[in-house]
């Protein structure tokens, strides 16, 4: 089994996922280290005193470092077979419903983090609304300052996945060239021209790919970007609170076990 992300390798030039059937493997123990970071977030959130803010930014750090990780073993496996990307084993069915371009939408990253900003500050309005004051340790008390930076953000995400969109039509629309005509007509194959051909059109998802994730990682890290340590915590905290309950949602309906495989969300 490879190695999980606490592993040294993750500091290396190389990921060590070399297929889609290594990287399946490698996915599940990505959820596993999700779910320990998610155990570790919640346990930061919740301390009291809180911890201070150079020990909460560490933490943030290093759970965007495993993020990075994931992405690098990615495209490593991607790198021998772009296929299994766009059409994953080792997500569920309902995972693969909502997937764009190999992963989620990037504007996914924004609209989760006015989701739960929304959904704190609710919960803290009516220790406000009898005499009480927002607290200042979660999502709910976003300043204009940081809204304004989330707007253009997203304004900024927005016109990168339309960038991306038009690479995939690209791709999408390379596979009616004259070539390829030509080599489905005429009643029979050239089995090793068409591999040929498809490899290179394959290379133009694979650019897609390349796109789309780095594109899902910039967002996440300038999301965080803009949040004080301790509403990055919180913000990681919905993150992996969603992922891990999607997840386990879908492969419970897929079939794949009773039993729990990732912690309920709080």
């Amino acid at each position: 089994m490879p190695p999980s992300p606490h592993s040294p390798q993750r500091n290396g030039n190389h990921a060590p996922a070399h297929s889609g059937e290594t990287f399946a493997k490698f996915f599940e123990c990505w959820i596993s280290e999700q779910s320990r970071d998610l155990a570790a977030l919640r346990s930061a959130a919740s301390a009291s005193p809180a911890p201070p803010d150079v020990d909460l930014r560490g933490l943030v750090d290093r759970v965007l470092g495993h993020y990075e990780y994931y992405y690098r073993t990615k495209s490593a496996a991607a790198s021998n077979d772009v296929l299994c990307m766009f059409s994953p084993s080792w997500t569920s069915t309902t995972e693969n419903l909502y997937l764009w371009c190999g992963g989620w939408r990037p504007t996914a990253a924004l609209h989760l983090l006015y989701s739960k900003s929304g959904a704190q500050l609710e919960a803290q309005l009516p220790m406000f609304l009898t005499g009480g004051s927002l607290g200042t340790n979660d999502l709910g008390d976003l300043s204009a300052e940081q809204l304004q930076a989330a707007d253009q953000l997203q304004r900024s995400t927005v016109r990168k996945e339309r960038e991306i969109e038009n690479a995939v039509a690209s791709a999408q629309e390379s596979l009616a060239t004259v070539k390829m005509v030509a080599l489905a007509g005429g009643g029979g194959m050239d089995v090793e021209a068409m591999e040929t051909e498809m490899k290179s059109k394959a290379e133009g998802m694979k650019r897609v790919l390349e796109m789309a994730d780095g594109l899902r990682l910039e967002t996440m890290r300038e999301v965080v970007a803009l949040l004080r340590p301790s509403q990055a915590v919180h913000f990681l905290i919905a993150a992996a609170e969603l992922h891990l309950a999607v997840h386990e949602f879908g492969r419970r309906r897929d079939g794949g076990g009773n039993g729990p495989a990732s912690p309920p969300p709080a």
